[in-house]
């Protein structure tokens, strides 16, 4: 039986959808139609074997999960919103460094939802990608993390810090000295705000590359397994992703100090 409900569910895409539609509540037959692609006998046809699995029901003209239902889904839901983040890029994740993501957070890599991969060209290596740049514009918040010095940055810091946005920074020490030391003028512009405050996070074992997490956006980028950083950023526009890269902030800043 186990073998055959894990068939159920991950044999057919339609079956997979409909189950994790009704996760959000009931759905009628018409809305879960509306909900996937193809015929109406073919969605049917798995709605069918659903019902008969055990793992929906259907009261008056709604389906929704049984309780059996509810207790798979709610193991299988994180594995296929892994799935989906990996399978979609494998040769990106398969070639990065996720060291320095905490397990109960590599637990949760589904939470990082549709994601893009960002890979600038050699005229815009050194640049943030325009889906940032954008955020920051229109964004009231911010939590940035840096390990490497973006020559572009320190204007884009100051600016936020002028703007009285909700901002906070770490950076590695090599990468607040050189701030500190090189752009006086901005580094002064974010200690003299009130909304912005400074962090230096000494721990040579968190080799993250960046973080950014705006009201909108949250983009991430590691260093590949053989310890460089091309470039390549992974933003998602998602809730979830927000979320995830909030507390994974937070976990960066409980290990730093503040500058003050």
């Amino acid at each position: 039986m186990k073998a055959e409900l894990i068939s159920t569910v991950f044999l057919s895409e339609k079956r997979k959808q409909t189950l994790l539609m009704l996760m959000d509540g009931p759905a009628t037959v018409d809305e879960i139609k509306e909900s996937l692609t193809g015929t109406t006998s073919a969605i049917m046809a798995q709605v069918k074997i659903l019902f008969e699995q055990g793992l929906i029901e259907q009261k008056e003209d709604e389906y929704r999960l049984t309780s059996i239902g509810k207790l798979i889904m709610k193991k299988i839901r994180p594995l296929i919103e892994t799935l989906n983040v990996v399978e979609a890029n494998k040769d990106f994740w398969d070639s990065r460094n996720l060291d320095p993501i905490p397990e109960f957070l590599l637990d949760r890599i589904g939470d990082l939802g549709d994601i893009l991969i960002h890979e600038p060209d050699l005229n815009h290596l050194f640049e943030p990608p325009k889906e940032l740049l954008t955020s920051l514009h229109e964004t009231k918040n911010v939590c940035t993390f840096y390990s490497y010095f973006c020559p572009t940055c320190p204007n884009n810091y100051s600016e936020l810090a002028r703007k009285e946005v909700n901002y906070n920074l770490i950076l590695t020490r090599p990468v607040y000295e050189r701030l500190r030391d090189e752009y006086k003028e901005q580094h002064d512009a974010m200690m003299n705000s009130k909304n912005s405050h400074m962090y230096i996070c000494d721990d040579e074992s968190m080799k993250l590359g960046a973080l950014s997490v705006t009201d909108d956006l949250m983009l991430i980028a590691f260093f590949n397994k053989d310890g460089f950083f091309d470039h390549k950023k992974v933003i998602s526009f998602e809730e979830s992703a927000r979320n995830w890269g909030q507390d994974l902030f937070q976990y960066y800043k409980e290990r730093s100090e503040r500058v003050k």
